[in-house]
């Protein structure tokens, strides 16, 4: 296990020993990673005598079928409760937790943050000018997901947890490693193959991540009828091919947030070294996924859009009613990108090569 691990152990020792209650927070529209990473730092804070509680999004905007289940099925068993509710219960000793997410706007209640006097992070994302400014964080974009971390904690804590914080553990990092194809070390494997010995199940996961034929035909005719590809070629003859997606044909269509990502995800099949798919996920609000290859840091490229991630997996979220208009936008910032890239790329001196004598 993370000798950073071990250390957050410690940390978190002492936060709760000092706080009256504690406040979990996921990104806005939770994923598996989300809300998975959540349910097992409120079994963890449960188990050492706090009184803790997870805080839910806008319950407007419509989640991805099985983390609704989740919400659904499980809310009273995990303390899981409305922003309305947070702000009765929240007091000045309170302390918040941020999981899968270090960005101020990017949780339900970025207005109150200042007003914790100890705040704790939890994250695989980059950082960057908007992540909460706490001395308290590990943030490591190395590690799979928050799940990730948070089973190593249950596991340094020696906690004994219930089947299904281990199945909702092991479905936020199904969901972040793409099943153990992307961004997977042997530890990602090792904290996977304890949530299964304690009870985690492959099929019950398996189960949550099932297509539904249309909201799979759904994502397919996004991707294929609402796709097309820039090109841009700079003096060296080198090219990059941008994708930006988007329903053309009726654009205030309601998405998931979910089906955005795996539209975008579909997108990495193809020759290209970014992918940007947008939609509404409710009327005046526009849902940006990203998903870089090669140079392009999509990351970046979302940070100057309110969003952010990392240079491989990004997304934000804009308030508009003209996707046109912002899809215009992200154009002009993925172009200007681009341009600084390239110009970097000249820029930068020949590497001498010494020839053997």
């Amino acid at each position: 296990m993370s000798e950073n691990v071990r250390g957050l152990k410690q940390l978190l020792e002492k936060l709760l020993k000092k706080s009256s209650k504690v406040f979990i927070v996921g990104h806005k529209e939770a994923d598996y990673d989300s809300i998975g990473s959540s349910i097992g730092l409120q079994a963890l804070c449960q188990a050492l005598g706090k009184e803790v509680y997870i805080v839910l999004d806008d319950p407007e905007i419509d989640m991805e079928p099985g983390v609704k289940k989740i919400v659904d099925e499980y809310s009273d068993m995990f303390n899981m409760i409305s922003i309305d509710e947070y702000k009765k219960l929240k007091d000045e000793e309170s302390l918040l937790i941020m999981t899968d997410v270090n960005k101020r706007h990017m949780i339900p209640f970025p207005e109150d943050i200042d007003s914790f006097k100890e705040i704790l992070i939890l994250d695989h994302h980059e950082e960057d000018q908007n992540t909460v400014n706490t001395p308290y964080h590990l943030i490591d974009p190395k590690i799979s997901s928050a799940s990730e971390i948070v089973g190593q904690l249950l596991h340094e804590f020696k906690i004994k947890y219930t089947k299904d914080v281990a199945n909702f553990l092991l479905a936020g990092i199904f969901l972040d490693t793409k099943r153990f194809k992307k961004n997977t070390t042997q530890n990602t494997h090792d904290v996977a193959r304890i949530l299964i010995e304690n009870g985690g199940d492959n099929e019950f996961v398996n189960e949550l991540f099932l297509e539904e034929f249309d909201a799979d035909r759904k994502i397919n005719d996004l991707v294929f009828n609402g796709t097309f590809f820039q090109h841009y070629q700079n003096m060296l003859f080198q090219n990059h091919n941008i994708s930006f997606t988007l329903n053309r044909e009726a654009p205030e269509t309601i998405y998931r947030k979910e089906e955005i990502a795996k539209a975008s995800d579909k997108m990495l099949k193809y020759r290209i070294d970014a992918a940007f798919v947008m939609g509404f996920v409710k009327e005046g609000l526009i849902s940006i996924s990203a998903r870089g290859k090669n140079q392009i840091d999509v990351g970046a490229i979302m940070s100057k859009m309110n969003g952010g991630g990392n240079a491989h997996s990004a997304g934000g979220r804009i308030t508009s009613d003209n996707i046109l208009e912002v899809e215009e936008q992200l154009m002009q910032i993925v172009a200007e990108s681009i341009e600084q890239i390239d110009k970097n790329a000249q820029e930068q001196p020949l590497q001498k090569i010494k020839l053997p004598i």
